[in-house]
């Protein structure tokens, strides 16, 4: 990623302190709930009516007083405020912190928009990808975004700014296509960042593999790590990834640290612990009081939680070749010739190989774990599949069902 040595003492040192001071180190701002896709493992999925939003100035306030290392611009799809821009001017501070990320599905994503968004002070932009086809484009019921990617992503990795990152949720539906995912980014020119399905979204635990898939995760998990060994453009720190598989195994991890690691901050402006709890603060002193003392769930590990929630000895580790090669240019890591691997990591007449893409694994039935049960789901008039209500004290506003 393109972080300057001082910038990535700045992050060390300002998550030290927030780590101290019960401030957090990640917030996501969820602009709005609204958005371009309605994809089987989210929530959320078209317009919402009625939506109260901030203005750009009021989320740059809560910005100010929150003073995260990292800041997400998110939703729903944050593309589809029109005044997207005037909230990341007002959020950012060039050259210092925090760090802006805007996370998109892409859909309304072009060159034009990169660099405007690049001028108001976004950092990383975070693509959201689900399948190496156009299977992406039906999991997120976005006709021809697969498509469109296969375009506009390389053409602004091609820009040579290393801002570009594309982020995977592993789900039962598909693990067994990490790999050419992989790959995937290899010739489009980004690296990729993992996460994990949850049911939490949707009281829906079809998304989490079933126990007798567990071997065939972990032999896919063993290739994505051999493979980041080999230089192929993985994030994600082993550790991680191996975290990862204790929750697809364990269904759960205890110790959760929403309200202080990291928080969501609503479109209205009030906070809550995590995307998938509905319980509102209006200052982070009464959430850690009123929700994270007493906090037991344990049922996602999501990337945002996997990697706040790091001791300050794993994190130097996963990230040492970063921090060594931000503060020292001598110790950049050195570029792989990603054409020259196969996906095991090994070399094989100099093209890469990989495993043969997998048959659709999201609708092959119920021993594939498909969110329709193999059977499908009536879909409404707008193409929206029936949603299952969503955990918490409260349903949240706007959730869409047919």
């Amino acid at each position: 990623m393109n972080i300057s040595g001082g910038l990535a003492l700045q992050m060390f040192f300002r998550g030290l302190r927030n780590t101290i001071a019960e401030r957090p180190l990640s917030v996501s701002f969820e602009i709005t709930h609204a958005c371009t896709a309605n994809c089987w493992h989210c929530n959320w999925g078209g317009p919402v009516k009625g939506e109260k939003r901030l203005k750009a100035e009021d989320y740059a306030r809560i910005c100010r007083d929150l003073r995260p290392v990292v800041s997400h611009l998110s939703g729903g799809e944050p593309l589809a405020r029109g005044d997207i821009y005037d909230i990341a001017r007002g959020m950012a501070n060039p050259g210092q912190l925090p760090w802006m990320v805007v996370v998109t599905n892409a859909s309304s994503l072009n060159e034009d928009k990169y660099w405007r968004l690049k001028e108001a002070g976004i950092n990383q932009f975070s693509v959201s990808l689900d399948f190496p086809d156009e299977r992406h484009s039906e999991f997120r019921r976005i006709p021809g975004l697969f498509e469109k990617m296969s375009h506009v992503i390389p053409q602004l990795a091609a820009l040579g700014h290393n801002d570009v990152l594309l982020n995977v949720c592993i789900t039962a539906w598909n693990y067994r296509a990490l790999p050419q995912m992989i790959e995937l980014a290899a010739r489009w020119g980004t690296p990729m960042n993992f996460s994990v399905y949850t049911p939490l979204r949707l009281s829906d635990d079809r998304g989490m593999p079933v126990p007798g898939l567990l071997d065939d995760v972990r032999r896919v998990f063993e290739r994505v790590i051999a493979m980041k060994r080999a230089g192929w453009p993985v994030y994600t720190s082993e550790r991680v990834m191996w975290k990862f598989f204790r929750f697809f195994t364990e269904r759960g991890i205890p110790g959760c640290q929403a309200g202080r690691r990291f928080l969501v901050i609503a479109p209205d402006g009030r906070l809550t612990p995590c995307a998938m709890v509905m319980a509102y603060h209006d200052t982070q002193r009464a959430m850690l009081r009123e929700f994270t003392k007493h906090n037991t769930c344990d049922l996602c590990y999501i990337s945002t939680r996997a990697n706040t929630e790091k001791t300050a000895r794993d994190f130097i580790a996963d990230n040492l070749d970063l921090l060594l090669g931000s503060v020292l240019p001598w110790r950049k890591r050195k570029k792989i010739d990603l054409t020259a691997l196969r996906g095991d990591g090994q070399v094989e007449d100099g093209k890469p190989t990989g495993a043969e893409p997998a048959e659709s694994p999201w609708l092959e039935g119920e021993d594939a774990g498909s969110p329709d049960g193999g059977e499908g789901e009536a879909a409404g008039s707008a193409g929206r599949r029936t949603r299952l209500p969503t955990v918490g004290p409260a349903s949240r506003p706007g959730d869409l069902t047919t």
